[in-house]
């Protein structure tokens, strides 16, 4: 019996992913050694962009939560804009 195209790429992806899953177990549990050095500015570099990377995430909730609240309240950027003055 022939299987049919669909069942062999569905095999494909199911060996590759096992594969995959199988050497990134392996990297955890036999880590090689890094002889780096980390200099004390990568201390400030990694906190700036954590918190970079909130600021981001909170602008672009906001932004779409005012956005979902004009969508509700049915009103326009230009009535809002009316009612602040």
């Amino acid at each position: 019996m022939k299987m049919s195209t669909m069942n062999k790429r569905q095999s494909w992806k199911l060996k590759f992913i096992l594969i995959l899953q199988a050497c990134l177990i392996s990297n955890l549990f036999f880590p090689s050694i890094a002889f780096a050095y980390v200099d004390p500015g990568s201390g400030s570099v990694i906190v700036t962009t954590i918190l970079g990377l909130i600021a981001a995430v909170g602008y672009t909730f906001r932004k779409y939560f005012y956005k979902l609240k004009r969508m509700i309240r049915g009103k326009k950027a230009k009535e809002e804009q009316q009612d602040s003055e």
